[in-house]
């Protein structure tokens, strides 16, 4: 039994998805801009501080592979529409938090939520176009991700200095339900996709994966926040037992011809195995960097969350206009873009950590040249990789394609904060601030080298092992 032939994605359809993905970056980046508030408000604790954004990431990033495998057997839209109203049903609870486990709490459902609607936009996107089409899709796709952290920067601010009837980091979250209901409203534009085949659920594999990824987020996020206290340490030890029993079960039961949530066959797409680690390195330094961006111009030089966030403008733009053009720099670059941009975003960060020595008084405005060539460069990097990772999955677990992404970037996420953020926190400890910037940004430019020198590889000859996982047979007896 297979299902008729998936609808073309038409342009009112691509919009409504990347307000969805403008939504996903959103609540990460108003969320860091919120949290010293709330903590002024509720009287919130450094760990307590850390949990709002740490209960939220971890939550997404261990649900995102399940909700991505619900949307191949249920139906994309159907999975899409249910996370939104989930997304905007928490976001107004968590405005009326009265305490900050509640706040918590909450934030823990809104990741849940996300994690429903985000893998079912790339998914979509991979069921529904190719070729030149896909490569347009993914450009806006990845506009949008970009658009999201700066709008939730700016208007996270924005709403904190206005401080609208005293509601201030209320209104945050409040805006975030407005998004996600509007996306809603308008997912009938969206088409609805599922796989031919329906592959039953892996409830073992679900646990053991959510039991290692939530030890592994929450215990990077509090080390990296507290001095790496022992619980953090039980923690990653906790993490790094799960993770070893998930993988097993995944290689028994697709040996036995089930159908594992993660299928190891998957792996031997050699383009996923290389992209995978392209995305640890991308997305730890981008996380980290925004980190450190924010201790630096708010914490150091005392800028204001509104200020901070439209010194980031420009950067975000540039990163906007790139994504945009990206299939006209492919045509242009083909193979070539990821490492172009990766080497370019080596040299943007070298620049600045030399602009980002200047005085106080004008560190925002020096900043700008090297930040914009930054964002631009890491356009280069964004999409071409989401579309390296795309188009080594088969389509038949499309939903595979959103949780890898997203479950790669908020690991490295975490990472890069507990890692290069700590660095910079230890740095400035003994130095002025914007020394430790500049000496933590040349590790960040050997990070995007490094992504250089896999980009290269990545293009190189299949191996043998390259060729599509075979379908485990449970996948096809459970559709007789």
């Amino acid at each position: 039994m297979t299902s008729a032939p998936h609808p073309r994605l038409t342009r009112p359809g691509l919009a409504v998805l990347g307000v969805a993905y403008f939504l996903t970056t959103f609540l990460f980046a108003s969320a860091n801009v919120a949290v010293p508030e709330v903590a002024r408000r509720l009287a919130a604790s450094p760990a307590q501080q850390t949990l709002i954004l740490a209960a939220f990431s971890a939550t997404f990033a261990t649900a995102l592979i399940l909700f991505g495998r619900l949307g191949d057997n249920r139906g994309r839209r159907r999975v899409f529409v249910a996370g939104l109203v989930a997304v905007g049903i928490a976001s107004v609870a968590a405005g009326f938090a009265p305490d900050i486990t509640s706040l918590i709490v909450l934030r823990a459902v809104q990741g849940i939520g996300a994690a429903a609607f985000t893998p079912q936009v790339l998914s979509t996107v991979q069921a529904t176009a190719a070729g030149e089409a896909r490569r347009r899709a993914i450009a806006v796709i990845a506009a949008t991700a970009g658009l999201g952290f700066c709008g939730g920067q700016v208007l996270g601010g924005a709403l904190l200095a206005w401080d609208p009837a005293g509601l201030g980091w209320r209104a945050v979250w409040w805006s975030a339900a407005v998004i996600a209901w509007f996306a809603a409203a308008a997912a009938r534009a969206v088409p609805e996709t599922r796989a031919e085949r329906r592959l039953p659920l892996d409830y073992r594999g679900t646990a053991l994966l959510t039991v290692a990824l939530l030890a592994l987020l929450v215990g990077l996020s509090v080390g990296g926040t507290l001095g790496w206290p022992p619980v953090s340490w039980v923690l990653l030890v906790v993490a790094v037992g799960a993770g070893a029993a998930f993988w097993s079960s995944q290689r028994r039961g697709e040996a036995a011809g089930g159908a594992p949530m993660l299928p190891p066959s998957v792996f031997a797409h050699r383009p996923i195995r290389v992209g995978l680690l392209m995305a640890l390195l991308f997305f730890s330094g981008y996380g980290a960097l925004v980190f450190e961006y924010a201790l630096v111009s708010e914490h150091a030089l005392g800028m204001s969350p509104l200020a901070s966030g439209v010194a980031l403008v420009p950067y975000g733009a540039a990163f906007v206009a790139v994504s945009l053009a990206q299939p006209g720099i492919h045509r242009r670059l083909g193979a070539r873009t990821m490492p172009v941009g990766a080497l370019l975003n080596a040299a943007g960060l070298v620049a600045l950590a030399a602009s980002g020595l200047a005085a106080p008084q004008v560190w925002a405005w020096t900043v700008q040249p090297a930040l914009i060539l930054v964002g631009a460069a890491q356009a280069m990097q964004f999409g071409p990789l989401v579309g390296a990772i795309m188009g080594a999955v088969p389509d038949r677990i499309a939903g595979l394609t959103g949780g890898l992404v997203s479950t790669a970037q908020q690991a490295a996420f975490a990472l890069g904060v507990a890692t290069l953020g700590t660095g910079y926190t230890a740095l400035a400890g003994g130095m002025p601030a914007q020394y430790a910037f500049a000496l933590i940004l040349l590790v960040h430019a050997g990070l995007a080298i490094a992504f250089a020198a896999c980009a290269r590889s990545l293009h190189r000859a299949p191996s043998t092992g390259d060729t599509e996982a075979p379908v485990p047979a449970a996948a096809v007896r459970s559709r007789r």
